[in-house]
């Protein structure tokens, strides 16, 4: 049996002693990828991430081939037994790393992007016809036209509407929505979107004192706004009261995440929220998960993945 001189094993241990190291790892012991897919899933720089993969290449535990000009990147099958004994600890642990859901979330939606550009590459007709699509009606139409498929009686409540992106989308597909927002210049710009429906009306409020009364439309939502308020449970509360029997409340949110700077740089209260979390909430406001869906991570988006979750 052969054994790792000291200084071989210090370095494979230094190796595998980073959160970041690790996370690429996992990556890596699913897929081949290249430094730029393993940036785009991890959202680090691809400087960092090349910093990483140089030392993992030096103490093998992963192994490079280049295909043209790509360089693609792997867990090594030919690692020494000393490497190889560490990794087999580190791998059955990967599941307590950060951020496991959404790296496996963002893998998912960078090998299809893979696949994307590999169907263009080779200009199949499927490909084809999907840039013909593009080029002819953009790429939100099918989305946009999808939302024909709502009641169109119901009655939206847009909390936090900001600038009335959601509230403005909606409109055309049901009889009414209104927008409550604190902030008075928000609602201001929303008043004056381009196009805006004429059954939209934007007031002001604050979600944790809504100024409507009780059960007075058929869904109340958030979207993107949650993370900004302290007193989640209450505003799930005054949701809830002011929707009619049987209505939903609809959040849409990001993910539980590490992005700390968010609470400096944006006025975040909250890092995300985990599933868990979600259904904490319900049952604190008297109501009901019933649905919960991680929603596709943009290849191009920095920010951390989204979700919607469904109360009743």
């Amino acid at each position: 049996m052969t054994t790792a001189s000291p200084t071989t094993l210090l370095d494979s241990l230094s190796a595998l002693n980073d959160i970041a190291r690790l996370r690429v790892l996992r990556l890596l012991s699913q897929q081949e990828l290249s430094v730029g897919e393993i940036a785009d899933i991890l959202q680090l720089p691809q400087s960092t991430v090349s910093r990483h993969l140089k030392i993992l290449l030096e103490t093998k535990f992963v192994a490079r081939r280049t295909v043209g000009t790509t360089g693609l990147y792997r867990v090594s099958d030919s690692m020494p037994s000393g490497a190889s004994d560490l990794w087999g600890i580190a791998e059955e642990n990967l599941t307590e790393l950060p951020n496991t859901e959404e790296d496996y979330a963002r893998l998912e939606s960078a090998l299809s992007q893979r696949q994307s550009d590999s169907k263009n590459f080779f200009k199949n007709i499927s490909g084809e016809w999907e840039s013909m699509r593009s080029d002819l009606f953009g790429s939100h139409f099918t989305s946009i036209a999808l939302l024909s498929l709502l009641d169109p009686s119901l009655s939206i409540l847009d909390i936090g509407c900001g600038i009335g992106n959601a509230s403005s989308l909606i409109a055309p597909f049901v009889a009414e929505v209104v927008g409550v927002d604190r902030e008075t210049a928000m609602l201001s710009e929303a008043k004056q979107r381009p196009g805006l429906a004429t059954n939209v009306k934007f007031v002001q409020g604050d979600a944790i004192k809504l100024p409507m009364e009780d059960g007075r439309f058929d869904v109340a939502m958030f979207c993107l706004v949650l993370h900004h308020i302290e007193d989640t449970k209450s505003a799930i509360c005054e949701a809830a009261r002011v929707t009619k029997h049987g209505g939903r409340v609809l959040i849409i949110d990001m993910q539980e995440h590490l992005h700390d700077e968010y609470k400096h740089t944006m006025g975040h209260v909250r890092l995300g929220y985990s599933e868990s979390d979600i259904e904490s909430l319900a049952s604190e406001a008297g109501l009901t998960l019933l649905k919960y869906h991680r929603l596709r991570p943009d290849t191009g988006a920095s920010g951390p993945s989204l979700f919607a979750a469904l109360f009743g």
